[in-house]
């Protein structure tokens, strides 16, 4: 007797974006209900979520912006947006169409609901070797008991160096840690904490790109050449028209945050953000003016 084949699941067309729009594609897979979680230096910085489709990705809309980023062996082809930074793909002849999707770009997909299926990229290939900081370390009064975490994008155009109250990943940090799920920050998996600017220290700043959206208070920062996201900042372009022009609650939340600087903990060189455990703030509802998916 012939053992029956099992049915394949249906498919679903499901369409996904960069943040700006500049990018958007379509996609047939199974109902996503889990997605890959690689550890290897690339996947963990840019924060991937990983779907590969045995189909390929019909692209709806090209404005050109995608920057193709590859290392080692350039088995893979990393592809970001050159415009608001979002890690939306990578191509590769190991994948069946070609093509690896991030799941962090689908449209309307309840990322904190996925089953998360870990492997271990870190164990392939040459260790990654961690770009070291070396510029003038941040030495704010009242942080002297306090630990400094080093940290870079993945190519080391950017590095970073942090002082913070306690130890991250012990308990004894003294600040506030939260992921967030509106529109910008799902598309990288951040863990933020948010110093203060003489707390932190950025090196390689011409090597950065500055994206702003939706009320322009904030800009977010990422290298412009391997698309890993540093964090965030108030925005300095601003003119005083436009400041004006905020409704009042919102010049208020510009100048109490004027010298706070959020970091994406993906960053820190030797830390892993499973270990620690952030608060999660629905930043999606609050968003304003609200995300339009194109």
């Amino acid at each position: 007797m012939t053992t029956p084949t099992p049915a394949s699941p249906p498919l679903q067309t499901y369409r996904g974006n960069c943040h700006c729009g500049a990018f958007v594609y379509e996609v047939e897979v199974p109902e996503i209900t889990s997605a890959g979680d690689c550890n290897c230096s690339i996947c963990y910085k840019r924060g991937y979520l990983w779907l590969v489709p045995k189909k390929p990705v019909v692209v709806v809309k090209d404005e050109g912006k995608l920057v193709g980023y590859s290392f080692a062996s350039g088995a893979l082809d990393h592809q970001f947006c050159g415009n608001c930074g979002t890690t939306v793909l990578a191509k590769s002849g190991m994948f069946p169409a070609g093509v690896g999707i991030n799941a962090r770009t689908i449209q309307k997909l309840d990322l904190w609901s996925l089953e998360v299926k870990t492997s271990k990229g870190d164990t392939y290939g040459t260790p990654y070797a961690a770009p070291p900081f070396s510029g003038d370390e941040p030495a704010p009064a009242g942080f002297e008991d306090g630990k400094t975490y080093h940290g870079s994008c993945h190519c080391g155009a950017v590095t970073t160096s942090v002082r913070v109250k306690g130890s991250l990943g012990d308990g004894t940090y003294d600040g506030r840690l939260m992921e967030c799920n509106c529109s910008y920050c799902r598309t990288g998996g951040f863990v933020w904490i948010y110093p203060q600017s003489n707390q932190l220290a950025i090196q390689g700043r011409d090597n950065l790109s500055y994206y702003k959206f939706g009320n322009n208070i904030w800009r977010k920062l990422f290298c412009k050449t391997c698309g890993v996201y540093i964090g965030s900042e108030v925005n300095p372009d601003l003119t005083a028209e436009e400041i004006a022009a905020l409704p009042e609650m919102y010049q208020q939340f510009r100048t109490n945050h004027i010298n706070t600087q959020p970091l994406n903990l993906r960053l820190i060189n030797g830390l892993n953000v499973k270990s620690l455990e952030p608060g999660r703030g629905d930043g999606w509802s609050k968003q304003d003016p609200p995300y339009v998916y194109p």
